[in-house]
């Protein structure tokens, strides 16, 4: 006679451990100015438009960036400080231009106020909203720092590595 078969129990499958994710900062807000005034657009930003030799900012350009430009100094970052990752997001009240083009004169005036260049904007978010009754024209700015990425070491490809 054979003995009956033993068997073993099955062992449970182990469940993978649980590894912490590295969750990334949430972005900081560094400012967020009203300006009033009138923006300009970039399509009326040049005094003489067409001739070449003498493309100079009208007053009312210069008068929008400067307006700007004065609005986000006290948030200036020291010459010597690294330059932050910038995210910034505009409302524009009371223009009936087109929101793309606000956007470049509204930049350069941030530009000069914080003494960051904007290639280091890598986040724009636009709109525009109607004047309303009671309303000031003018625009929101708010100017955030995004978290810088993690840099790994050993991943950058190159031409021979592809």
């Amino acid at each position: 006679m054979t003995s009956p078969a033993t068997t073993t129990p099955a062992r449970r499958p182990r469940r993978p451990r649980a590894t912490p994710i590295a969750v990334p900062p949430s972005p900081v807000p560094l400012l967020r100015v009203f300006v009033p005034g009138k923006p300009v657009s970039t399509n009326l930003i040049y005094a003489a438009r067409g001739y070449r030799h003498s493309r100079r900012l009208t007053d009312e350009a210069h008068a929008w960036r400067d307006a700007v430009t004065l609005s986000v100094m006290p948030w200036r970052l020291k010459s010597n400080a690294p330059r932050p990752t910038l995210a910034v997001s505009f409302v524009f009240i009371g223009c009936r231009s087109d929101v793309d083009n606000l956007i470049k004169t509204t930049l350069d005036g941030i530009k000069d106020g914080l003494a960051v260049d904007d290639r280091y904007v890598m986040k724009v978010c636009a709109e525009k909203r109607s004047l309303s009754a009671g309303a000031e024209r003018g625009a929101w700015i708010e100017v955030t720092i995004l978290p810088t990425p993690a840099k790994r070491p050993g991943t950058r490809k190159t031409m021979r590595s592809i």
